[in-house]
C-alpha cells in the first residue's frame, strides 16, 4: 500500500510539473536579417525564419507577414495560415482582423480561418474592442458589431477604438468619450482629447495638454506642450522641450530633463539625452546608461535596443541577453 501511495505522489508531482510548464509564458519579437523578417524567441534562436518582406508582431496566435507583394497570416509555427492574397494586414482583435483586398480600395473585416466576416465594407475603420469597432462608411463615424451593423450611429466626425471600456468620440468640435451603448460618459470643454488609458486621457486646452479623469475632471493643468497615454500608472509630457512623467494624482514624479522617452513597460522607460537612449525605471532613476542609437519598449524582461548599425536585445539590468546581429528588430509579445 505505501508502494502504490508513493507511486501515486509521484504521477501527481510529475503531472503538477507538466501543467506548470505548459502554463509557461512564451514570448516572440520580429526580426530582420540580411533584409529579411522572421521571429525570434527570448534566446535569440530562430522560431520562423526570415523569409519574408515585412511582419507584424503577433495577436492572437497570428501574424500578418508580407511575402513579395501581398500579405497573409502565419501562425506559430510560420505555417500558413490565411494565405498571401492581401494588400494590408492589421492585428487580430476579439477574434476579427481589418483587412484590404487587392484591387480594392475599401477595408473589410476576416476571422482567424480567413473567411470575411460580414459583407460589409468602410473607408476606413478601427481595431475591435469590446465588441465594437469605430468604422466609417461615407463622411461619418459611427461603431459596429460583430455583424457590420452599426449598433452606435454613424454621425461623428471622429471615432477611435474603445479603451478603458469608452471610445473617443468628436462631434461638432465637442470631444468627449461614449459608452457601449453610444452614450456619453464624458463630455468635455477640450479642443483635443486622446485615448482613456488607466482611467486617465491626455486633453488640449486652450493653452497646451494635460490630463483628465474618467469624470472629465483636470488632473493636470493644460499646459504642456504635449501628453501621451498613461502606461503603468504614468503618464510622459513635454515642457520647453524637455520630458517628464506625471503620476495619477497629477504629481509631476519624474522631471522634465529628458530630449525624448517611450512610455512604461515592464517598470522601465526608454530616454533620451539627445544623442542616445537608455533606460529609467518608475523612480526616475537611471537603470541603463544611455549608449544606445535606439530603444525600444521591454517586454517579457528584454527590449530591442540598436548600437551601430546592428540590433540586439537587453535585459532590465542593462546585460546583452541576445546578441547584436540583427538589421532591425521588434519589442517581445507574449503568444499563447
Amino acid at each position: 500500500m505505501k508502494t502504490m501511495f508513493k507511486i501515486l505522489i509521484m504521477i501527481l508531482f510529475i503531472a503538477g510539473i507538466s501543467v506548470k510548464g505548459t502554463n509557461a509564458q512564451k514570448y516572440l519579437a520580429g526580426a530582420s536579417q540580411n533584409g529579411k523578417w522572421g521571429f525570434i524567441d527570448t534566446k535569440g534562436e530562430w522560431v520562423i525564419k526570415p523569409v519574408f518582406d515585412e511582419v507584424q508582431n503577433f495577436s492572437e496566435g497570428l501574424a500578418g507577414v508580407k511575402s513579395r507583394n501581398s500579405w497573409g497570416y502565419i501562425g506559430l509555427t510560420g505555417e500558413w495560415v490565411i494565405q498571401p492574397t492581401l494588400k494590408r494586414a492589421e492585428d487580430f482583435s476579439e477574434g476579427i482582423a481589418r483587412v484590404i483586398y487587392m484591387k480594392a480600395g475599401t477595408w473589410a473585416y476576416i476571422d482567424k480561418t480567413g473567411k470575411q466576416a460580414f459583407n460589409e465594407q468602410f473607408e476606413n475603420c478601427m481595431n475591435f474592442s469590446n465588441g465594437l469597432a469605430a468604422a466609417r462608411a461615407s463622411s461619418k463615424w459611427g461603431y459596429i458589431d460583430k455583424s457590420g451593423k452599426y449598433v452606435i450611429p454613424d454621425k461623428y466626425d471622429h471615432a477611435e477604438t474603445f479603451s478603458d471600456g469608452v471610445g473617443r468620440v468628436a462631434i461638432d468640435k465637442v470631444y468627449g468619450f461614449v459608452n457601449p451603448k453610444g452614450e456619453w460618459a464624458v463630455k468635455t470643454g477640450m479642443e483635443n482629447i486622446r485615448d482613456m488609458h488607466d482611467g486617465i486621457a491626455p486633453a488640449k486646452g486652450k493653452n497646451g495638454w494635460g490630463y483628465i479623469d474618467r469624470q472629465g475632471k483636470v488632473i493636470v493643468p493644460t499646459t504642456n506642450e504635449h501628453a501621451e497615454k498613461f502606461s503603468e500608472g504614468l503618464g510622459r509630457a513635454r515642457v520647453k522641450g524637455s520630458w517628464g512623467f506625471y503620476d495619477a494624482t497629477g504629481k509631476l514624479v519624474i522631471p522634465f530633463r529628458y530630449d525624448n522617452c517611450r512610455s512604461f513597460s515592464d517598470g522601465m522607460a526608454a530616454v533620451s539625452d539627445g544623442k542616445s537612449w537608455g533606460y529609467i525605471d518608475k523612480s526616475g532613476k537611471l537603470i541603463v546608461s544611455a549608449k544606445y542609437d535606439k530603444a525600444l519598449d521591454f517586454c517579457g524582461g528584454l527590449a530591442p535596443v540598436k548600437s551601430g548599425k546592428t540590433w540586439g536585445y537587453i535585459d532590465i539590468t542593462g546585460k546583452t541577453a541576445i546578441p547584436f546581429r540583427f538589421d532591425d528588430a521588434m519589442p517581445f509579445v507574449k503568444v499563447d
